[in-house]
């Protein structure tokens, strides 16, 4: 997988006064498409709360290029930028579909937890999620 792509419609309720995607919402867009790269390994986020594993962020970073209006159709291009079983960064681009322009890119840094917060190796906790991730991500 590598790179997975998700495809997301600007909604109205997403612009600001000047009739432009809101620069917060570029975040949400990230965790959509995040939460997509996850499924696409073969477990959802859902089964790895169930599990007891959390992913809170500890860092987000973003880079604006170009806005994206009502309407627009974009992609989130998501793929690994940097895993070691404790932490995990995700590298997104926001590309608009019917011109190709990269609009926004970031990066967002989580660490993997227990329900405490308490950090938490993926390798030593959950096997089978670290091989899935190491897969989905060509690292292995």
């Amino acid at each position: 997988m590598k790179i997975s792509r998700t495809r997301i419609v600007a909604r109205y309720n997403e612009t600001d006064k000047m009739g432009i995607i809101h620069h917060s919402q570029y975040v949400n867009w990230f965790e959509i498409a995040r939460t997509e790269w996850i499924k696409a390994t073969g477990m959802s986020y859902r089964q790895i709360e169930e599990d007891g594993l959390m992913l809170p962020a500890i860092g987000i970073e973003v880079h604006y290029h170009s806005p994206a209006r009502f309407e627009d159709a974009v992609i989130v291009e998501t793929s690994i930028k940097k895993y070691d079983s404790v932490i995990i960064s995700f590298s997104y681009r926001v590309i608009r579909e019917n011109d190709q322009k990269l609009l926004t890119e970031g990066t967002s840094t989580h660490c993997w937890t227990n329900i405490e917060m308490k950090p938490v190796s993926l390798k030593k906790r959950n096997p089978e999620l670290h091989r899935l991730i190491l897969n989905a991500a060509d690292m292995s």
